[in-house]
């Protein structure tokens, strides 16, 4: 996946799956969802968590400049003939992203605010970032800016209550300033071959003079 789509994705897929519990339900589901979807189209049911993609900055203080050649080809493509990859130093960006979390139940509300504790360590987190073929999987680094505490009262009585949570989220991320290029290995011009017999050989095998 691309540049800030890839790291959407990681992101909705790291906060899916937790849950929190109540008198009725011992195992009530957290949804997640994208903060102004294009595609999504759901119930709003509570409890649930939002992300919202707020800023994407220059990282300019770790941006580096050079040429990659990438002949390894692990967790790209396939190797297909004497090839490698030529690539610019990407670069690097900053995503920041602010995850809300929704609830009607003070319950439901400290859970939620435990598990985002335990995925967002302060300056210790961590993103995986799976690439398109599933064969590897980039580990971005990832800093909790802030937390808010915003519950407010609603109904026509104030007799409902909305809690919620804002973690805001920095993401370090990276994009490759231009498409990648295939270009030929240097050819062998020549090929030495050890004549000398220095151990013994495999009777499978014989020897050429």
């Amino acid at each position: 996946m691309t540049f800030v789509i890839a790291e959407d994705a990681a992101l909705k897929t790291y906060l899916t799956g937790m849950t929190v519990s109540d008198e009725k339900n011992a195992s009530r589901s957290v949804k997640v969802w994208f903060g102004f979807p294009d595609v999504e189209i759901r119930a709003q049911e509570f409890p649930f968590v939002t992300i919202e993609l707020v800023n994407v900055r220059n990282a300019i203080e770790r941006q580096t400049s050079g040429f990659i050649y990438d002949q390894d080809f692990s967790g790209t493509v396939t190797p297909s003939g004497n090839l490698y990859y030529g690539y610019e130093v990407p670069i690097a960006y900053d995503l920041l992203y602010q995850i809300r979390s929704y609830a009607r139940h003070p319950r439901h509300d400290r859970a939620i605010i435990f598990q985002l504790s335990q995925k967002f360590p302060g300056m210790r987190g961590h993103l995986p970032v799976p690439n398109d073929l599933g064969t590897s999987t980039a580990y971005r680094h990832m800093f909790l800016e802030s937390t808010l505490k915003s519950d407010r009262a609603e109904g026509d009585n104030g007799n409902k209550r909305l809690l919620q949570n804002i973690y805001t989220i920095r993401v370090v991320s990276e994009m490759t300033p231009m498409p990648n290029s295939v270009t030929p290995g240097p050819k062998p011009t020549s090929v030495k071959i050890n004549k000398e017999v220095t151990s013994s050989v495999p009777s499978t095998m014989t020897i050429v003079n």
